[in-house]
C-alpha cells in the first residue's frame, strides 16, 4: 500500500515538474533567440568594420582593433566620465533624499496613501516626456524656472541647457526628480516590515529617535539599499532619454553619455561595427558593477 502511495507521489511530481518546463520553455526559448541571441551576434559584429547601409556587402574582419580604438577616443573617454560623474552624484543624492522622505512617509499616519500617489506621479511618467517637460521648464525666455528666479531674484535669462556649466547639473535635477521615487518605494516598503517588537524593544531599552533609526532602521533596510544601489547604477549607466530630450549631448560633449554615443555612433556616423564594441563594453562594466554589488549583499545577509 505505502509503495502504490510513494509511486503516484513520484508520478505526481514528475507531472508537475514537467507542467512548469512546459509552461516556462516559451519564455526561455524567446529569451535565447532574441536576447542571447542578439548578444552573440553583436559580439561578433563588433570585430567587423560594417557600415549601417553596407547590407549586401561582405564585412571586413578588423578583430580587436574597435576596442583598441576606444583607447584613444576622447570622445569616448569625456562620454565614459561623464557617465560615471553622472551615475555616482545622482545615486548618492538619490539615496539620501529618498530616505529622508521615506522616513517621514513611515512616520505620517494620515493621508499616507495620498501622498505617496503624488510622490509616485513622477517616476511613471515616460522618460522622454519628462525630458520635454523640463526642456520646457528651463525654456531661458518663456520657461517658468526663469521667471520665478526673474520674479524674486531679477537673474535675468540663464541658459540651463545651453551652458557647459548647468547643463550637466540640470540633467542631474531631472533625473533625481524623476527616479527618487522609486528609491521611496523600496526604502518605504523595508521600513513597513520592519518587526514592531523590534521597536517597542528598543523603546523600552530607552531608545528613541534616531537612536532607532541608526541601531535598527537603517541595518535591516541595508540589502535593499543594495538592491536599489544595483538597479539604480544599471539604469543611470544605460540613461538614454532624458539627456537626448535635453541636451543631445550638448553643449559640444558636455552631458555626452556612453549610451547616447553608442547610439550616434550606430545611427548618425554608421559605424555598426564600433557601437556593438561600445555596447559590448557597456554590458561588461555593469556586470563588473553588479557583481561586486551582490557580494556585498551576500556578506552583509
Amino acid at each position: 500500500m505505502q509503495g502504490k502511495v510513494r509511486m503516484k507521489k513520484k508520478l505526481s511530481s514528475i507531472f508537475n515538474n514537467k507542467t512548469g518546463y512546459a509552461f516556462v520553455a516559451p519564455s526561455l526559448i524567446f529569451l535565447c533567440i532574441f536576447i542571447f541571441g542578439m548578444l552573440i551576434y553583436a559580439f561578433y559584429l563588433s570585430f567587423y568594420d560594417w557600415k549601417l547601409f553596407d547590407l549586401g556587402r561582405l564585412k571586413t574582419f578588423v578583430g580587436l582593433s574597435n576596442y583598441i580604438n576606444m583607447l584613444t577616443d576622447s570622445i569616448f573617454k569625456t562620454a565614459l566620465m561623464n557617465t560615471l560623474k553622472f551615475t555616482f552624484i545622482s545615486i548618492i543624492i538619490e539615496l539620501v533624499i529618498g530616505f529622508f522622505i521615506a522616513l517621514g512617509l513611515w512616520n505620517i499616519k494620515r493621508m499616507k496613501k495620498l501622498i505617496q500617489s503624488v510622490i509616485l506621479l513622477p517616476m511613471i511618467t515616460a522618460p522622454v516626456i519628462v525630458g520635454l517637460i523640463w526642456r520646457y521648464i528651463y525654456d531661458p525666455q518663456f520657461g517658468i524656472l526663469n521667471y520665478t528666479l526673474n520674479v524674486f531674484f531679477n537673474t535675468g535669462e540663464i541658459s540651463w541647457l545651453g551652458s557647459h556649466s548647468l547643463a550637466f547639473v540640470s540633467i542631474i535635477i531631472v533625473e533625481v526628480w524623476q527616479m527618487t521615487p522609486f528609491v521611496i518605494l523600496v526604502l518605504h516598503a523595508g521600513m513597513a516590515a520592519i518587526p514592531h517588537e523590534n521597536l517597542e524593544a528598543a523603546r523600552v531599552d530607552g531608545a528613541n529617535g534616531w537612536k532607532i533609526v541608526k541601531s535598527i532602521v537603517i541595518p535591516y533596510i541595508f540589502p535593499l539599499v543594495i538592491i536599489v544601489l544595483i538597479m539604480r547604477t544599471m539604469d543611470l549607466y544605460k540613461i538614454f532619454d532624458t539627456v537626448y530630450a535635453l541636451t543631445k549631448g550638448g553643449p559640444g560633449y558636455t552631458t555626452e553619455t556612453i549610451a547616447l554615443y553608442t547610439y550616434k555612433t550606430g545611427f548618425s556616423y554608421y559605424q555598426m561595427g564600433y557601437a556593438m564594441a561600445l555596447s559590448i563594453v557597456t554590458l561588461v562594466f555593469i556586470f563588473i558593477l553588479s557583481s561586486i554589488y551582490f557580494k556585498k549583499v551576500k556578506k552583509d545577509i
